[in-house]
C-alpha cells in the first residue's frame, strides 16, 4: 500500500508561523512535522509515500530530499506538485498518478498521533470496506464536523449525509483525525480541482450505501494548526514523552553535539539539539525545546518555549515561539 501525507496548505491559522515554514516542517521536539508521520509509514512497511507540494514545496522537497532521512527510514518519497491549491480531494486526484489505483493511506503532515499504522492497514483489509476512517473522541466533535459509527464500526452519517444501510446499536459521533484509507470506490470520485475529500467523495458514496467503516484512536493525538496548539504539543511531548510510543528520536534530552556550558542551568524536561549552544548563566527550562543551532544567550532564562533553529534568545523567554522573525 502507498501512502500519502498531505503537506501543500498555507497554514494559514498558523500566522507567523505558517509564514516562516510550510506546516509540515514545523519542528515538534527538535523534529519538523512530517517526520512523524513518515516515521509512522516506515514502520507500517509502507516504502512508497508522496507529498504534495505548494506552500514553500521547496523547503519540504530540501528536507525530504536529505539522504539521511530516506536511509535512515527507508521510504522512497515522491512529489505531487501543485501550482494551485487542489485540497484534500484535488490534491489525491492530482497525485493519482503516483498513487496508482489504491487504496491509499492519507493522513495530514502537521498531525502528531500515537497509531500503529499496520493495525489499520489490517483492520482495512480484513473489513473489505470502502475506505476506513481513523476517529476520535472529543468533547467538541460537532465543531470539527462529526463523524457517526455504530456498534459495529460503521459509519452512518458524515456531516449532513446519511447511510441507507441500518444502523446497528448505538452510534455515537466523534472527531475525524484525517488518517484514513480510501479504496478505489473513493478514488474514482475525486477530480483534479479544488475539492474536499470529504464532500466529493465519502458523503455522496455513504449517500449511495458505500461501505465507510471507522477505527478508534485511543492514544496521543494533535493537529499543531494554530500557534497555541503547536506550542501545547511540544510541551505536552516535553512532559509525558512516552505519549508516544514511535516517536522519529528522542523527544527529551541533550542531544550529542549540542554545546552546553557548564556554567549554564538546564531544568528538565528539555530537549537541546545538535549544534545548539547554551552560554554561560543562561536558565534554560523547564519544559524547552532549543532547535539546532540555536543560540541561547548568557543571562537569558527561558521556559515554556520553542526555540526554533537557528535563532538567538534574550532576557526573558517565557510561553512562546521564538522563530528567526521574532517571538509568537
Amino acid at each position: 500500500m502507498k501512502a500519502m501525507l498531505l503537506a501543500a496548505g498555507r497554514g494559514t491559522r498558523l500566522g507567523a508561523l505558517g509564514q516562516t515554514l510550510p506546516k509540515a516542517l514545523v519542528p515538534i521536539c527538535g523534529y519538523p512535522a512530517i517526520l512523524f508521520g513518515l516515521t509512522a509509514c516506515a514502520r507500517a512497511g509502507i516504502e512508497d509515500v508522496v507529498v504534495n507540494l505548494h506552500h514553500h514545496g521547496d523547503l519540504i522537497r530540501r528536507a525530504l530530499s536529505d539522504d539521511a532521512v530516506g536511509g535512515t527510514l527507508g521510504t522512497r518519497v515522491a512529489f505531487s506538485e501543485e501550482t494551485e491549491l487542489l485540497g484534500t480531494g484535488g490534491g489525491l486526484a492530482h497525485a493519482g498518478h503516483l498513487l496508482g489505483e489504491g487504496p491509499v493511506l492519507v493522513m495530514n503532515a502537521k498531525v502528531v498521533a500515537d497509531i500503529d499504522l499496520r493495525a489499520v492497514i489490517a483492520a482495512h483489509q480484513a473489513s473489505g470496506a470502502d475506505a476506513t476512517l481513523v476517529l476520535r473522541d472529543d468533547s467538541a466533535a460537532r465543531s470539527w464536523g462529526a463523524i457517526a459509527a455504530d456498534a459495529d464500526g460503521r459509519v452512518v452519517a458524515i456531516l449532513d449525509a446519511r447511510s441507507p444501510r441500518p444502523e446497528r446499536g448505538a452510534v455515537v459521533e466523534r472527531m475525524f483525525t484525517g488518517i484514513q484509507i480510501l479504496g478505489p470506490e473513493i478514488l474514482r470520485r475525486l477530480r483534479p480541482v479544488f475539492s474536499d475529500s470529504v464532500r466529493t467523495g465519502y458523503m455522496p458514496a455513504l449517500r449511495e450505501g458505500a461501505d465507510i467503516r471507522a477505527l478508534i484512536l485511543p492514544g496521543y493525538f494533535a493537529e499543531h494548526s494554530t500557534p497555541e496548539r503547536y506550542l501545547a504539543g511540544n510541551l505536552d511531548l516535553l512532559r509525558q514523552p512516552q505519549l508516544l510510543t514511535n516517536p522519529p528520536g528522542p523527544l527529551t534530552g541533550i542531544a550529542p553535539g549540542a554545546k552546553v556550558h557548564p556554567g549554564a542551568r538546564i531544568i528538565a524536561p528539555v530537549r537541546i539539539e545538535a549544534d545548539a549552544v547554551v552560554c554561560e548563566g543562561a536558565v534554560v527550562g523547564p519544559e524547552v525545546v532549543v532547535g539546532h543551532g540555536a543560540l541561547v544567550d548568557s543571562e537569558a532564562v527561558v521556559s515554556s518555549a520553542v526555540l526554533w533553529p537557528r535563532t538567538r534568545s534574550q532576557g526573558q523567554v517565557r510561553n512562546c515561539v521564538v522563530t528567526t522573525d521574532g517571538q509568537v
